[in-house]
């Protein structure tokens, strides 16, 4: 009662299961790269927030009046204050610890001049950097980059 055909399969199935045993094993031991994602999504968010800080603060109030930025390019502590509650105030009232730098560079002559407006200690990596252009009336009366190095202590 048994034949030969029976023989086939047999040989064809112990053959599928060896190969799929030897392709398991090749998987799991094979170096896999993994690129944490999660920490360009974070920078992308932290650089969304520091760029909007900007542009509400460079937003004027009403039309024909100076922005808020080019008044506070003259008065560092109002920056540093309106700028930390800007990109540190959490939504249940509690702040977060983001660290940040701020320079404005301006042109005088054929020169590119730099003032730093807040200064603290960087110790850390993945900053990101944020620029937001901005006319500074008197006593400037000058176009200035306004660059933030923004990080989370």
């Amino acid at each position: 009662m048994v034949n030969d055909s029976g023989q086939l399969y047999t040989i064809e199935g112990v053959a599928a299961a060896i190969m799929m045993v030897i392709t398991a094993y090749l998987v799991i031991s094979s170096a896999s790269i993994f690129t944490p994602q999660e920490k360009h999504v974070a920078q992308m968010q932290l650089e969304q927030l520091g760029h909007d800080a900007l542009v509400v603060m460079d937003t004027p109030r009403e039309n024909g009046v100076q922005s808020n930025l080019s008044k506070f390019i003259s008065d560092a502590d109002s920056f540093n204050q309106t700028y930390y509650t800007l990109v540190n105030r959490r939504t249940d009232g509690t702040f977060d610890t983001l660290k940040y730098n701020v320079t404005y560079y301006y042109r005088e002559g054929n020169d590119i001049k730099s003032e730093v407006l807040v200064q603290e200690d960087y110790y850390r990596e993945n900053a990101v950097k944020v620029t937001q252009w901005a006319y500074v009336d008197p006593p400037l009366d000058k176009v200035v980059l306004v660059e933030v190095l923004l990080w989370r202590d």
